[in-house]
C-alpha cells in the first residue's frame, strides 16, 4: 500500500520515542528484511486509517519507502472498535506502558458510554472507578449497558475488574509520577500504591526519596501509611486546651464553603497563573481521594445516640 494513502490520526500511544535504540533497532530490522508484519488499516474518505503499527510506519517513513504491506479490515467504523482493536494489539504485543493501557481503557469505556457523567459531560476517571467498585460489590445497581462494558474491557485486556480499577487509578496520579511509571522508573506495582495513598501527607516527599533511593513495595507501603499508624488521643481527652470529644462541623456548612470557593474561582481565575491552579486542583484530588478511601470505611448511617436525661432528685 503506498505510504501516502495511510491516515495516521490519535493513537493508543501516547507517544513514540524515534531516538531510543529500540526504534532505532526497527528501522535496522525494517532496512535489512523490511516490515514482516502489514501494519492494520481501516477506509476512510477515499484513504486509509492507521489502526495499528505506527511505530512500523514511522520507521518505514524514516526510511524513505514509499510502499508498507498493510492488512485492510472493512467493518470498523466507530470509535470504540478503533481502541479495542488497538488494544488488543499492542497488549498482545506488551507494547504498551501502563500509563498507556490505563488511558486506552479509559478511552474505550469513554467512547462506549458518551455523556454518561451525572454533569452531562465526559464519563471520568472518578465516575468509572466508582461504577467499577459498585460492579464489585452491588452489579445489580448498574446498567446493564455499563455491565457489559465492563466484562468486554476485562476480556479485551485479559485483567480482573479490581485490577481494572487499580488500572485507571494511575491516571489520578500527577503527571510527572505518570511518566516515571511510563518511563519505567518507577515500578506499577508501586505506582497502585502512590494512587491508593493520595492522602498520604509526605507524598510528594516519599516520592522524591524513592526516585533517588528506590524501596520494596513493603517499605513504600509503610512510608505513605505510616501518618495512619500515629496514636491519637482516646476520645474525651485533652488536647491543646481542647477536648476531643467535640461534635463534627454540619456537612453542610462544609458544602456551602465548598461552594464560595467555587463561585470565587469562577470570579477570580483568570488572576492566578496555570502552575498555581494545577497545585490547587492536585490538593483537591488529594482531598477527594481521602474522603472515597473513608466512604469505604465508614457506616451508611450515623447511630443517633439518645439524650441523656437528668436522674429526678429525690
Amino acid at each position: 500500500m503506498p505510504m501516502g494513502s495511510i491516515i495516521v490520526e490519535e493513537q493508543i500511544r501516547s507517544k513514540i520515542d524515534t531516538t531510543s535504540e529500540s526504534f532505532k533497532a526497527l528501522m535496522e530490522s525494517i532496512r535489512d528484511r523490511g516490515v514482516l508484519e502489514p501494519v492494520l488499516v481501516t477506509p476512510k474518505d477515499a484513504r486509509y486509517l492507521l489502526l495499528c503499527g505506527e511505530r512500523r510506519y514511522l520507521a518505514a517513513q524514516k526510511l524513505g519507502m514509499e510502499t508498507i504491506p498493510a492488512r485492510i479490515v472493512n467493518t470498523v467504523t466507530q470509535k470504540d472498535e478503533i481502541l479495542a482493536i488497538q488494544l488488543v494489539e499492542n497488549l498482545q504485543r506488551e507494547d504498551l506502558n501502563p500509563i498507556d493501557q490505563a488511558k486506552g481503557i479509559l478511552a474505550y469505556i469513554q467512547a462506549k458510554h458518551p455523556g454518561m457523567s451525572e454533569a452531562g459531560n465526559v464519563y471520568n476517571v472518578d465516575e468509572v472507578m466508582s461504577d467499577l467498585v459498585r460492579y464489585t460489590r452491588k452489579p445489580e445497581t448498574l446498567s446493564e449497558e455499563i455491565v457489559n462494558t465492563v466484562l468486554t474491557i476485562s476480556d479485551i485486556v485479559g485483567k480482573s475488574i479490581m485490577t481494572l480499577h487499580r488500572t485507571i487509578s494511575l491516571l489520578k496520579l500527577v503527571p510527572k509520577i505518570q511518566e516515571a511509571i511510563s518511563a519505567g522508573k518507577l515500578p506499577v506495582s508501586q505506582g497502585y500504591l502512590f494512587a491508593a495513598n493520595l492522602g498520604s501527607p509526605d507524598f510528594f516527599i516519599i516520592f522524591d526519596e524513592i526516585m533517588e533511593t528506590p524501596v520494596t513495595n513493603a517499605v513504600l507501603e509503610k512510608k505513605l501509611t505510616a501518618y495512619k499508624r500515629k496514636k491519637h488521643l482516646p476520645s474525651g481527652a485533652v488536647a491543646g486546651g481542647k477536648s476531643t470529644d467535640q461534635k463534627p462541623v454540619p456537612m453542610k456548612i462544609k458544602i456551602a464553603s465548598l461552594q464560595s470557593i467555587e463561585s470565587y474561582f469562577q470570579k477570580k481565575a483568570g488572576m492566578y497563573a496555570i502552575s498555581d491552579l494545577q497545585k490547587y486542583l492536585d490538593e483537591l484530588k488529594t482531598l477527594t481521594s481521602l474522603i472515597e478511601q473513608q466512604i469505604e470505611k465508614v457506616p451508611e448511617t450515623v447511630p443517633i445516640k439518645p439524650i441523656k436525661k437528668p436522674s429526678p432528685q429525690i
